[in-house]
């Protein structure tokens, strides 16, 4: 008799375990359904760096290009803050070789609006300071010796004066003088309507260069016809 009261209490003690599994399993499939304690971790066993990597590499391209529109917006916004309606500009030319012969170019250099000179005068410095760097490596130079120096500068009514070292006059052969005297012809001649002398050291140079190359004054396109 006790012994079917054990077998009966234990039969008793499983049946309640087994009503608790199912009725956790009935709330667990009834309201946790969608609980993954995993669902935050990811996993790739092929390569789990893979995934992370694509992104990286498509988000570095997306920010490059914003970079560089940002960039061309920059230089857009400083062109127009920096080119006036009332900004005036010289004109100075240099030579380039282009298609196997030596042409002129005329490059632009904006006067300061603090500088109280004449446009003339000024071109004649640009001319004289020679191409920017970047105009060099775009193949632009100078015939005019770097050595040279603007010893005076005088304006008339009627004409100007503009005064250089002799260092102008000399080095680089008869080509070069040529190439040199082009360049300062068309830059004054660009810059002012007003007849231009040229002088070396204080005189009207009417012959240049060891050569003696013979110098029509005042500075025009046919300067330099014999």
């Amino acid at each position: 008799m006790g012994r079917k009261r054990k077998h009966g209490n234990k039969n008793s003690l499983i049946g309640i375990i087994i009503l608790i599994i199912a009725v956790l399993a009935y709330v667990k499939l009834t309201f946790f359904k969608d609980y993954n304690p995993l669902q935050d971790i990811n996993i790739n066993l092929k390569n789990p760096f893979q995934k992370e990597q694509v992104k990286v590499n498509e988000r570095s391209t997306t920010e490059d290009m914003s970079a560089a529109v940002d960039t061309k917006k920059i230089k857009e916004q400083d062109k127009n803050s920096i080119i006036k309606k009332d900004d005036v500009f010289a004109t100075v030319f240099f030579a380039k070789t282009s298609n196997d012969k030596d042409i002129y170019i005329g490059l632009s250099r904006k006067v300061p609006a603090s500088y109280k000179g004449s446009q003339v005068k000024y071109a004649v410095k640009m001319l004289l300071a020679g191409p920017t760097r970047y105009e060099h490596k775009k193949g632009v130079y100078s015939e005019v010796p770097s050595g040279t120096k603007l010893l005076s500068y005088k304006e008339t009514p009627n004409k100007i004066i503009i005064n250089l070292s002799d260092d102008f006059e000399y080095g680089g052969g008869g080509d070069s003088l040529y190439k040199r005297m082009y360049q300062l012809i068309k830059t004054v001649n660009h810059n002012t309507k007003k007849p231009v002398y040229l002088y070396l050291n204080g005189k009207q140079a009417d012959m240049i260069g060891g050569e003696g190359l013979m110098l029509k004054q005042p500075l025009r396109s046919n300067s330099l016809d014999e």
